[in-house]
């Protein structure tokens, strides 16, 4: 069984790293070479992925293929949980 919390604070917390180090405002990872996925399984990981969609930190660029190909942009939203807005 999944616990869903404890995925969504690891899943967040991945995201805010990559933000931070990346070279570019609207980085973008594949869903698949996220490290959450490891801890209950890309379909999960795309469960929370939509909810984080929802509420705007995120963007999936091939919503229409496979979750296992989605692409994630990171939006500069996703400071919100790190600056605490």
């Amino acid at each position: 069984m999944c616990d869903l919390e404890n995925l969504y604070y690891h899943l967040r917390d991945e995201l805010l790293r990559i933000y931070k180090e990346a070279e570019t405002p609207f980085p973008k990872v594949k869903l698949t070479n996220l490290q959450s996925a490891r801890l209950c399984g890309l379909a999960n990981l795309a469960k929370l992925i939509l909810y984080l969609e929802r509420d705007g930190y995120l963007q999936i660029s091939n919503k229409e293929q496979s979750f296992q190909d989605w692409e994630v942009q990171i939006e500069a939203s996703i400071l919100d949980f790190m600056l605490g807005s």
